[in-house]
């Protein structure tokens, strides 16, 4: 298993100390790169057999887990497969039918793949079949699913919390839990604070902390990154909890209004409160997916949406949402800005990554400035106009680092910028190049912030700190927490700084440099994971011609089930003592000792 590599939402990309594999699509010339090798695409036709819903399960965890790869099998004309596989860390694997007794190739069936990992990495992989007439991949185009990704932490002490500038001291804390924070926001005055994790929607009054004013708990709602936004005033909020955007009035948990969707990667809010937006994921082929979409915030009814061939990863809006800015990952990789009464984009710019997201743009609060980042080997800091699709300026980060975090002042002067090398950098948006540059050691960043006028900037990654780079002073405030930090938010009047810890685990790089393989004495049973009817995860295709086959909850459902599990450890296990073996897998796995002599009946098989 190689171990360096980027995170499963950031394909292609191989960056140091990283311990991910992942796949890159490569259009201009129909290949596909994994494992440090090309893979030609396979020639199309008539007689393919589909593989859908290929998945990782869990997708995320420590090492001596025991992870399933499937995928489901369908023939148009019934025809069984001649195989199903697996291509696995190099090598094509058989995989195991999930019922014997199914043999409905029409309907479609599903196969499997079980591994115990005995140290710190991923594993890249995708699955190929054949009916004897044409072949079918999956798990490789534009996928969240080249994981499982492995982590030390537990992921069990998250917070929320609101610190003072002037003291640098925390004045609310409140503990989640296992509930991972997906989006925290200021009120201007920093007296409202709204957040989310992904049960709950949050509105505190930051002067008095003990409790939040109130709480919308979704027990039942499937999970998404999502993101949470407030008004300047603070009499308005949006959240994404689930396949829900939810719009609320700052006197009441009861919403204004509730509007379905596919799982959100971020909403927004204009800062007079009354436009709000949402960017959302989903599949290409799904006009209802992979939309950006605009409302009044009175209304349930959008003002208008657009659909692109690629997810939306993030939305922002001018201060009066006359504009309102975009951006998608595979395979679209673009930015768009909208004007307020129309879907039809001002500006489309052409793709702006070889093969990973556009992960974030931010719009100055008249809407003349957009600033965009770029994720992958490709990293970089984009400028715009809001007149032109190409870039006034492009800033390629520190050894192609991916920006994940971004931010803009609302006059449009200053950027804020963090990347998964540990990076921090300010920009004055008349150039390129940086006015002030910051490296956290050994951390991966993804959260960030920029005071209104461009003083400072707060950065929280996975070093679990919350840093403060003062643009005119020498060295750092440093805010220490249990988890890492990934939501970040500074008050316009700069006296308060909100931060949340967990998110999105999976966007962030692992620098943990202790790979030593260990023997699994004990192998940790993951909980039978949950299918819905009626729905298709993230990355996922759904069913066609009126089959709707049970698959598996998004990618960010699959994410909390770990949280619940708390499967993460401190530590690799410890080893057994001599002789110990483990046994009772459906595979044979030789890298946790397993031979046909002592594990029989897991290499019956021969694999």
């Amino acid at each position: 298993m190689r171990l360096k590599g980027l995170v499963i939402f950031v394909l292609g990309a191989i960056v140091s100390f990283g311990i991910f594999h992942t796949t890159v699509l490569a259009e201009e010339k129909g290949l596909f790169r994994g494992g440090g090798q090309v893979i030609p695409k396979l020639p199309q036709t008539a007689n393919d057999p589909e593989l859908f819903n290929s998945n990782v399960y869990p997708p995320w965890g420590p090492v001596c887990q025991r992870y399933t790869y499937s995928v489901i099998y369908r023939d148009k004309k019934g025809r069984k497969p001649e195989y199903v596989k697996i291509y696995f860390n190099g090598k094509m694997i058989e995989t195991q039918k999930a019922d014997p007794n199914d043999n409905d190739y029409q309907k479609g069936v599903k196969y499997y793949y079980k591994y115990v990992p005995n140290k710190l990495g991923s594993n890249f992989y995708y699955f190929e079949a054949s009916n004897g007439l044409g072949k079918a991949r999956a798990g490789i185009i534009d996928s969240p699913d080249n994981g499982p990704v492995l982590f030390r932490s537990a992921f069990d002490k998250n917070e929320i919390a609101v610190i003072d500038k002037q003291t640098n001291k925390k004045i609310l804390k409140f503990f989640t839990g296992k509930e991972w924070v997906g989006g925290i926001a200021l009120s201007d005055d920093g007296k409202y604070l709204a957040a989310k994790t992904f049960k709950h929607i949050y509105l505190f009054d930051t002067s008095k902390p003990e409790k939040p004013l109130w709480q919308f708990n979704c027990e039942e709602c499937g999970e998404s990154k999502g993101g949470v936004d407030i008004s300047g005033d603070g009499s308005k909020i949006i959240a994404a909890l689930g396949e829900m955007v939810v719009a609320f009035n700052k006197a009441s948990s009861n919403p204004i209004w509730k509007y379905n969707t596919n799982n959100a990667y971020n909403v927004a809010i204009s800062q007079d409160g009354k436009y709000m937006a949402a960017a959302t994921m989903g599949e290409e082929s799904n006009p209802n997916s992979n939309l950006l979409i605009l409302w009044n915030s009175q209304s349930g009814k959008p003002l208008w949406q657009y659909h692109a061939s690629g997810n939306f990863h993030d939305v922002s809006l001018s201060s009066d949402g006359s504009f309102v800015a975009g951006s998608t990952g595979c395979p679209d990789r673009r930015f768009y800005l909208f004007p307020r009464d129309s879907n039809n984009p001002l500006i489309k710019s052409g793709p702006l990554t070889r093969d990973s997201p556009v992960h974030q743009a931010k719009i100055s609060a008249d809407g003349s400035a957009i600033a965009v980042s770029s994720e992958s080997d490709a990293g970089a800091v984009f400028l715009f106009n809001k007149n032109s699709k190409t870039p006034v300026w492009k800033f390629p980060t520190i050894g192609g680092s991916s920006v994940r975090a971004l931010n803009f002042t609302p006059d449009g002067k200053y950027i804020g910028a963090a990347t998964f090398g540990g990076q921090a950098y300010i920009f004055d948006k008349e150039k390129n190049t940086p006015i002030a540059t910051w490296i956290v050691d050994n951390a991966s960043l993804g959260g960030i912030d920029i005071a209104d006028d461009g003083s400072f900037i707060a950065v929280g990654g996975t070093d679990n700190k919350l840093h403060l780079f003062d643009r005119g002073k020498k060295g750092e405030v440093e805010i220490p927490f249990d988890e890492y930090l990934e939501e970040i938010d500074i008050s316009a009047n700069e006296r308060y700084i909100a931060a949340g810890t967990g998110g999105s685990v999976y966007f962030f790089e692992t620098f943990d440099k202790d790979t030593t393989p260990v023997i699994c004495t004990t192998v940790i049973e993951p909980q039978q994971e949950k299918v819905r009817e009626g729905s298709c995860g993230f990355g996922q295709k759904c069913g066609d011609g009126g089959v709707t086959p049970k698959t598996k909850a998004g990618i960010f459902a699959r994410f909390v089930g770990f949280l619940k599990r708390l499967l993460g450890s401190k530590s690799p296990p410890a080893g057994p003592t001599s002789g110990e073996t483990v046994c009772g897998n459906d595979l044979c796995e030789p890298s946790l000792g397993e031979t046909r002599e002592n594990c029989a009946k897991d290499c019956s098989g021969g694999n």
